[in-house]
């Protein structure tokens, strides 16, 4: 009996292999035919088409639900990120499909948030900060520490909990800024091509940084660097080149201004200055000794902590250059180690996918829940978990900061 053709157009097929980024090869693989066959399948006005089972093999590779690939023409695209990173093979291949996939994930979930607001009749409240790269850092990050309510007792208590960026991640989210983690095994994302990525929006603007970064002062930069971004209003990526010379002058101006206003917000003067060794110094080469314990007790990492020196004339740009390989050095290094070693640390599974899908928006899909707008199947869907995971989760979603 032959096998039955899927009703699919040429030109769907075509968009959702080039919204995944996944090269035809790949593709061809995943349906388990030859490269030739895929292309006669993608060719404007064929006769041919996969069989339904290919097509289930195709979305499955794109990371598509299959009714996406009956639907009338291809859905508009989601606006482009600038891109602020700096890759050896970016003319090749500027964004992998693993990235690719988290980009339209996070608009995906941007949307339904907003579905979900409507159906309970409330909305995200309005974003309020606004900068431009002619601000003065410092007055950008004061004004972000004001919008977030945060002090530097709590932000220390934090840090000396081993909990930087879950501090200042509950922050953002309790004001309506989404935050998501790329984290797990599938669909992971090297540090080099991604730290993190802003969507930036008036309303529920998105933040997504990459957990492979396993250090929570790292993380905590990158969230801030993202959310300046967000002020600027322009939905970035990011991968920490903004140092590169070969980056673009108009680029690298805008990341230094974002890490300027990430250090101001993580290390304000006064706080800083209530260290002793800060307080008396002057212009050195700092130890990592020293970065590391001050970078500790704030809850950021030398690196960073290198950078604020700098702004603050108490140490040189190309000191700072000269560590910052040292960093990213032993940041590699680290990575090998944690990969050679082969052996990861079991997560339970409402603590990743709390970690995924962010507090904000697993509480705005339980409260649609508890509403009866939605059916404990759509939290299933909507969180990607079992129904049996819903009640570890909950808990976690409405624990109270310690």
């Amino acid at each position: 009996m032959a096998a039955i053709k899927a009703l699919v157009k040429p030109e769907l097929l075509r968009w959702a292999r080039g919204r995944a980024k996944v090269k035809p090869e790949d593709a061809a693989k995943a349906a388990h035919v030859p490269v030739e066959r895929l292309q006669a399948w993608e060719r404007e006005n064929s006769e041919e088409a996969p069989t339904l089972g290919q097509l289930r093999d195709l979305a499955a590779k794109y990371h598509f639900p299959l009714a996406v690939f009956y639907l009338p023409e291809p859905p508009k695209d989601f606006a482009p990120l600038r891109d602020f990173r700096r890759l050896a093979n970016v003319e090749e291949e500027p964004i992998s499909a693993n990235l690719a996939y988290h980009i339209r994930s996070a608009y995906d979930r941007r949307e339904l948030a907003l579905e979900l607001f409507q159906e309970i009749n409330s909305e995200p409240r309005r974003f309020p900060l606004a900068a431009t790269i002619k601000d003065n850092p410092e007055k950008v990050g004061r004004a972000i520490r004001e919008f977030l309510k945060v002090d530097s007792d709590s932000q220390m208590r934090a840090a000396g909990q081993g909990k930087a960026f879950d501090y200042w991640r509950r922050r953002l989210e309790e004001n309506d800024i989404l935050v998501f983690v790329v984290s797990g095994p599938h669909w992971s994302v090297d540090l080099k091509e991604m730290r993190g990525f802003a969507i930036a929006m008036p309303n529920l603007p998105v933040i997504v940084v990459n957990g492979k970064d396993y250090s929570q002062g790292g993380k905590a930069f990158t969230l801030i660097h993202e959310l300046c971004h967000v002020l600027l209003g322009e939905s970035a990526i990011s991968n920490g080149a903004g140092e590169d010379p070969a980056l673009r002058p108009a680029d690298r101006r805008i990341e230094r201004f974002c890490d300027a206003v990430a250090a101001a917000t993580l290390m304000p003067l006064e706080l800083i200055a209530s260290f002793t060794e800060v307080a008396r110094a002057e212009l050195h080469e700092w130890s990592d000794e020293e970065l590391r314990r001050i970078g500790g007790a704030i809850g950021v990492s030398r690196q960073a902590l290198l950078l604020r020196f700098v702004t603050i004339k108490l140490a040189t740009w190309s000191y700072y250059r000269e560590r910052h390989d040292a960093f990213e050095e032993e940041y590699r290094q680290q990575a090998e180690d944690r990969a050679k070693k082969k052996k990861p640390v079991p997560i339970k599974r409402h603590i990743m996918l709390m970690s995924w899908n962010g507090r904000g928006f697993t509480r705005l899909v339980l409260r649609s829940y508890y509403d009866q707008r939605i059916t404990l199947n759509d939290v299933s869907s909507y969180l990607g978990t079992k129904v049996k995971h819903i009640p570890a989760l909950e808990h976690a979603a409405f624990q109270a900061a310690e």
